[in-house]
């Protein structure tokens, strides 16, 4: 009796809807919420009334009854964060709205009244913030990654904002042409790597097309690989464009040199 008049009273004060008395039972108990720890108090009021053929027992239909309407309203809250306990309270009585009929021995009614203690929604509230400090913490290494990623693969500015970003340590004491050509493969290492993570992240064929170009150009520095390349090409273009092969081929005749004619 206490508690009920303890819960009654808080209702009030916080400007929450008194318990509706009109189904006669009622009991209090306390529903997991979507916040890992919090709870959330509810009163039940209801009713119930037996569906078995007359003269067969229903024995703790009560039980029962409080069984029913506990497993829902559990379901239900389970989805709510502690700050939204007057959405949940909503959701529970929407599925409260009609008699249910889960147990083909009775149907229930009622009615479900949610609140929260001041402790829990203190703590709640607590939690909401920091989580929303770190979102913002985290948008912000996302954003601030997003620009260095694009800064370095800029092809007019990214050599140059890298050489920048390492200037001390290439005019210390010691060969600046050495430690300068570390810095630049260094660069390069980099940029590759970011080129295969893009190709890899990001299935667009354009992407992986130009990170396999990108790849053929370094390996170019060679001169046998530059000719299996250029042969390679070749072969690409006659795949493609037969037409554009058979051009080339007839610009490289020697002068003078024309189509055979039978012999007369």
């Amino acid at each position: 009796m206490r508690r009920s008049l303890e819960f009654r009273r808080r209702a009030i004060g916080e400007g929450v809807r008194a318990p509706s008395k009109r189904f006669g039972r009622h009991f209090t108990t306390r529903l997991r919420s979507a916040d890992h720890g919090l709870l959330i108090e509810a009163r039940f009021d209801y009713g119930w009334k037996p569906l078995t053929p007359p003269g067969v027992a229903l024995l703790h239909g009560d039980a029962v009854a409080r069984s029913i309407l506990t497993d829902i309203a559990a379901a239900s809250a389970a989805d709510y964060p502690v700050l939204l306990v007057d959405a949940a309270e909503a959701a529970i009585n929407r599925q409260l709205s009609h008699e249910i009929c889960i147990d083909p021995r009775l149907s229930v009614s009622g009615h479900a009244t949610l609140n929260v203690t001041e402790d829990t929604r203190l703590a709640a509230t607590r939690r909401t913030v920091a989580a929303e400090h770190e979102h913002v913490r985290e948008a912000s290494l996302i954003t601030r990654l997003e620009n260095l990623r694009r800064l370095v693969l800029d092809q007019r500015l990214g050599l140059v904002w890298w050489i920048d970003r390492y200037a001390d340590l290439q005019f210390a004491a010691g060969d600046p042409g050495a430690k300068m050509a570390s810095v630049i493969r260094a660069f390069q290492l980099a940029t590759d790597a970011l080129c295969i993570d893009t190709a890899q992240n990001d299935p667009d064929d354009r992407t992986v097309i130009r990170a396999r170009m990108e790849e053929i150009l370094a390996l170019l520095s060679d001169p046998q690989t530059t000719i299996r390349a250029a042969d390679l090409l070749g072969h690409i273009l006659h795949t493609f464009d037969p037409h554009t092969s058979r051009h080339d081929q007839r610009q490289c005749k020697a002068p003078g040199v024309g189509p055979e004619t039978p012999a007369g």
